[in-house]
């Protein structure tokens, strides 16, 4: 039979060593994210940086974003040998394992879930510092994008970026306004076909509004730029203009072709400069 003093010893071992299990798990969970890659979306006006607290010069007026969110999905990247995988995600409120949650909602409360975060995380398993270019899809893949969001995690159940069961999510929700007008942009899935708005389509719907894009990546810089001027290009901005995706609106149908270009025009562009060194 153990002495009380033997217990005790018994006890201070067992819990020392649990101390250092706990400790080696933490510091190779630190190490992990301390590996981990970011990368970072800015949106721009121009080539200049902007913010919620920004001012922009569009249609004969001086415009501020109030909300600027948009998802993303399907996350590549190709490595030297140019073979794509996909990039895996850091959990996190804006993130899932299949998509991120990008941008800002301006002038939110501190209690809010749904705070400004321009940060992509990607597992260090991705190696985003051997990746030389990235590809994603502007948009919810269908299996995922008609889920009930009372039940999804974040940021999946976010209110203001769903707008139901039968349509979905909106992929993008850009908000902007003047000391008197305002104007909207709400992408996302047209012609879903349900029994009602509170079922999910069983086929896809018929205007699916996701966009791809490609881009090479700078290896000092892991930034990519959102060009707002590009979006906006050709749009006459005020709330006449307003577009909620549909395909017989005039201004839905520009923003959806600047949407499509993969040239300089293009709405994302990476930080590459001249001095970048593949």
């Amino acid at each position: 039979m153990m002495t009380t003093r033997t217990t005790k010893l018994v006890f201070l071992h067992c819990l020392s060593a649990t101390l250092l299990l706990l400790s080696a798990c933490d510091n190779a969970t630190s190490q992990k994210n301390s590996t981990a890659g970011n990368i970072t979306f800015q949106p721009y006006f121009n080539d200049t940086a902007i913010s919620c607290s920004s001012t922009i010069s569009h249609s004969n007026k001086h415009w501020s974003y109030t909300q600027l969110q948009f998802f993303i999905s399907n996350i590549e990247l190709k490595n030297g040998a140019g073979q794509w995988q996909q990039a895996l995600l850091e959990h996190s409120p804006y993130q899932t394992k299949q998509a991120a949650l990008l941008g800002e909602q301006c002038f939110t409360d501190q209690k809010s879930n749904n705070k400004a975060n321009w940060m992509l995380q990607l597992d260090s398993d991705s190696k985003l510092n051997e990746a030389t270019d990235i590809r994603f899809t502007l948009g919810l893949p269908f299996a995922i994008n008609h889920l009930n969001p009372l039940t999804q995690e974040s940021p999946l159940n976010i209110p203001s970026m769903f707008w139901s069961w039968q349509i979905g999510h909106k992929f993008l929700r850009l908000e902007m306004a003047t000391k008197d007008d305002t104007w909207l942009y709400h992408l996302g899935s047209i012609g879903c076909s349900a029994s009602s708005p509170m079922r999910s389509p069983e086929q896809e719907c018929r205007y699916p509004n996701r966009y791809e894009f490609e881009l090479p990546l700078n290896k000092q810089h892991k930034l990519l730029k959102f060009e707002l001027a590009s979006l906006l290009n050709n749009i006459t901005l005020s709330a006449h203009t307003s577009c909620q995706s549909s395909p017989d609106s005039f201004s839905c149908q520009t923003l959806m072709s600047n949407l499509s270009l993969k040239d300089e025009n293009s709405v994302f562009h990476s930080q590459i400069t001249e001095n970048t060194h593949e």
